[in-house]
């Protein structure tokens, strides 16, 4: 016969795993979302610009690290962020410092492409890839229409 003790830590240990089974199942979803994001962030700037990009992009300059895609073209590279670039939870870390490393990681990323003449555009989970990525795009072009014309303006 099983004491009180032993039916108690059975039963704990079996609400355990159904709380770490659905936890899991819950993980998955947000990646399974992410991933489902990522697509659609990368379609919407190919119909935009008209490029085929490189999927998931890992130049010798950016050293070990990854851009979702790079449109060689116009120099763009997109990054699709999801909630686990901002916000520590223990589903996604087991501690600060990965956090830390992840934040860091986009940080290297940003400076690497500004130094590399790559214009970097960032998509955060809570932004609507339909309106950021149109806008950034066009913010891009304009940039790139008014330094050309202050360069025609140079005299050598």
């Amino acid at each position: 016969m099983l004491s009180e003790l032993e039916v108690l830590i059975i039963e704990l240990e079996a609400k355990e795993k159904a709380r770490r089974a659905e936890l899991e199942a819950r993980i998955l979803k947000l990646e399974q979302d992410q991933a489902e994001r990522e697509t659609r962030c990368i379609q919407i700037a190919k119909e935009i610009l008209n490029e085929e990009p490189i999927i998931e992009y890992r130049p010798p300059f950016l050293n070990g690290l990854e851009l979702d895609a790079f449109f060689q073209k116009y120099r763009i590279a997109l990054e699709v962020q999801g909630a686990q670039h901002r916000f520590h939870s223990t589903s996604w870390y087991k501690d600060v410092k990965k956090l830390e490393d992840v934040v860091n990681s986009d940080r290297q990323k940003r400076c690497i492409c500004l130094d590399s003449g790559i214009f970097l555009i960032e998509v955060w989970y809570d932004q609507n890839p339909e309106i950021v990525i149109p806008e950034r795009i066009r913010k891009i072009k304009e940039f790139v229409c008014l330094v050309s014309k202050n360069f025609d303006t140079i005299v050598l």
